[in-house]
């Protein structure tokens, strides 16, 4: 891994039997260099982002990422890479997808994606714990779904306002998408203990009113 350009391509062509996917394509970016790879449906670009993570061999043409071949170097290659692919459908879990794909299998332990997991269910008592407290308060069911609705889209707003904007910046503190990083507990492959914890406390504080309510509404003559 030299000083060279991080993404290198050379007239990149990938074929699917009478079907052309990437045409002669060429491009290179350099090192620290953000890049907005953009185009309609169908133009190549999952194509092109499976060549160079190796997960394609193309039909022709020359790829270098980190000046190394992505497919007779991919052991060097795939430790530094990240790619998330599209195809994972919402009804998959994070989990199952990794296991059934070889490719993501061996890019990503699964021992990563469990502590990604962990997480995601403290996202997920971060937002019932509330909703459950407004449940025993209002004793509706809407209530529930409107109070779980509103929490999420509260907080991601709260989030993206204050990491657009300077000021309002500490805000992010007060919302669960702050504390809520699969992707560093996927990269790190340790669970991030302090968001967790703040995470699983913001449940506990809504159950724990929740459960009050609900018992001495039954104790009640």
């Amino acid at each position: 891994m030299g000083d060279g350009p991080a993404i290198e391509l050379t007239g990149l062509t990938k074929r699917y039997g009478p079907v052309v996917g990437v045409d002669r394509l060429s491009l290179t970016v350099e090192p620290g260099e953000v890049f907005g790879f953009l185009g309609p449906n169908g133009a190549g670009k999952t194509t092109t982002l499976r060549c160079l993570t190796g997960l394609l061999r193309p039909s022709e043409g020359r790829v270098r990422v980190l000046g190394l071949d992505p497919i007779a170097d991919h052991r060097r290659v795939a430790p530094q890479l990240g790619y998330l692919p599209g195809e994972l459908r919402p009804t998959v879990t994070v989990a199952v997808g990794v296991a059934l794909s070889p490719d993501i299998h061996r890019a990503v332990p699964i021992g990563r994606v469990f502590t990604a997991g962990v997480m995601g269910l403290g996202f997920a008592l971060c937002l019932i714990g509330p909703a459950m407290a407004v449940s025993a308060a209002g004793r509706r069911r809407a209530q529930v779904v409107g109070a779980t609705i509103a929490i999420g889209a509260v907080g991601f707003a709260v989030n993206f306002i204050a990491l657009a904007w300077a000021l309002p910046a500490p805000l992010r503190f007060l919302s669960p998408f702050h504390y809520y990083a699969p992707g560093d507990a996927l990269a790190e492959g340790a669970v991030l203990w302090p968001q967790l914890g703040i995470l699983v406390g913001a449940g506990v504080l809504g159950i724990l009113p929740a459960h009050l309510l609900l018992r001495r509404r039954d104790l009640a003559p």
